[in-house]
C-alpha cells in the first residue's frame, strides 16, 4: 500500500460540548447543524458580519460531544469568535492537542488502502461522501475525490499506532498525493493567509455543498444569500491544469488582461504529465476561452478543467 496512507497531522481540532451545542452552532455557521449525526458529518464555513469566510471546517459527532477539524494556524482564531458567543449558551469549546493527546490522530487513505484499512477497524465503507462509520477507538469519514478516500480519526495515539502496525505501513508524510486529491475535488481550505479574504461564492462554497439555503440565520447569512440569489458570480474557483511547473509565486495571467495574475490558492506538480492548481479568476475570462498562462512562464498553457461538483 505504498504512498496510500497519509499523516494529516496539520489538521487542527476543537470540541464543542454542552446541551446547547447544536442550537449554538446553528446560529454560527453556514450548514445545517440539526442534520449532524453519528452517521453523517458536516462540512461548513464560519463567515464574518460582512459574509467573508473566518474559516472552513469538518463537523463530526463523536459521543456527546461535536468534534471541528479545521486548517493548520486556523483553530485559535475560530475559537476565540465563536467564543463571543459562546457565553449566552450552555456549550463550552475546548481547544484539542496532540501534546496532550486530546486531539484525535487523524490518517488519510486513498485508493486500495481503503478496504484493507476498513477490514481492520471492522467498519464498513460510508455509502455517501461525508457519511461516518464509527466504532470506540475511531471514527472513518468518507471524503470527496476522484479515488476512494477516506480520513480515519483515531481518538488515541495508542489506537493509531496500533492500526498501523496491523497495516504493516508508516504513516507517509508526503501530503503531496492527498493534496494533490483535495485539488481535483475543488477543495480549498481556509489558512490564516486567505481569511476573511474571500466570500462563501468565490470559493465556490454555495456550489460545494458547505452553504445550506435552507436553513435560518447565522452570522453573514444575509449577505452570502444575497450574493447567491440576486448576484452573477463575476469571479469563482477554477480548477486547471499547467503545462508547466508552478512555484509559490506563479499567478494565473489572461492574456487579454493588464492585470500583474490572479492568485493560485493552492497546486500540485506531482502528476505525470501535468500540474494542476486552483484560482479564483474572471467568469468571463474562462467562458471566453481566453488564453491564460503562468505569469513567470511565458511559454506555459494553462487550461480550465470541470469540477466535479459542477457536473452534478
Amino acid at each position: 500500500m505504498q504512498n496510500n496512507i497519509y499523516s494529516l497531522e496539520s489538521y487542527e481540532f476543537i470540541r464543542i460540548s454542552g446541551a446547547d451545542s447544536i442550537s449554538f452552532l446553528q446560529g454560527q455557521l453556514s450548514c445545517n447543524t440539526e442534520l449532524l449525526s453519528a452517521g453523517r458529518s458536516l462540512t461548513g464555513a464560519l463567515c464574518n458580519l460582512k459574509g467573508r469566510v473566518i474559516a472552513d471546517f469538518r463537523l463530526v459527532k463523536i459521543g456527546e460531544d461535536i468534534i471541528m477539524q479545521c486548517a493548520a494556524g486556523m483553530a485559535d482564531k475560530i475559537h476565540a469568535t465563536l467564543s463571543k458567543y459562546a457565553v449566552f449558551s450552555k456549550v463550552e469549546l475546548s481547544l484539542l492537542e496532540s501534546k496532550n493527546n486530546t486531539a484525535p490522530v487523524a490518517i488519510g487513505v486513498i485508493g486500495k488502502g481503503v478496504d484493507e484499512a476498513l477490514s481492520i477497524l471492522g467498519l464498513d465503507l460510508p455509502e455517501n461522501t461525508d457519511g461516518v462509520s464509527s466504532s470506540p477507538s475511531s471514527s472513518v469519514v468518507r471524503v470527496s475525490g476522484l479515488s476512494e478516500r477516506i480520513e480515519i480519526w483515531m481518538h488515541t495515539e495508542a489506537a493509531a499506532e496500533q492500526l498501523l502496525t496491523r497495516l504493516k505501513e508508516e504513516k507517509n508524510d508526503d501530503l503531496e498525493p492527498w493534496l494533490r486529491a483535495d485539488i481535483e475535488a475543488g477543495i480549498v481550505h481556509v489558512t490564516p493567509t486567505l481569511s476573511e479574504e474571500f466570500t462563501p461564492q468565490l470559493l465556490n462554497y454555495d456550489l460545494s455543498g458547505l452553504i445550506d439555503f435552507k436553513k435560518g440565520c447565522y452570522t453573514g447569512q444575509e449577505i452570502v444569500a444575497r450574493m447567491f440569489y440576486r448576484g452573477t458570480a463575476k469571479r469563482r474557483l477554477q480548477l486547471a491544469s499547467s503545462s508547466h511547473s508552478i512555484s509559490d509565486s506563479s499567478k494565473v495571467v489572461a492574456r487579454a488582461s493588464e492585470d500583474s495574475g490572479e492568485d493560485i490558492l493552492a497546486f500540485s506538480n506531482t502528476g505525470a504529465t501535468e500540474s494542476l492548481l486552483l484560482a479564483v479568476l474572471a467568469v468571463q475570462a474562462v467562458d471566453s476561452g481566453e488564453r491564460m498562462t503562468l505569469s513567470d512562464n511565458a511559454e506555459s498553457e494553462v487550461c480550465i478543467r470541470e469540477l466535479p461538483y459542477m457536473t452534478n
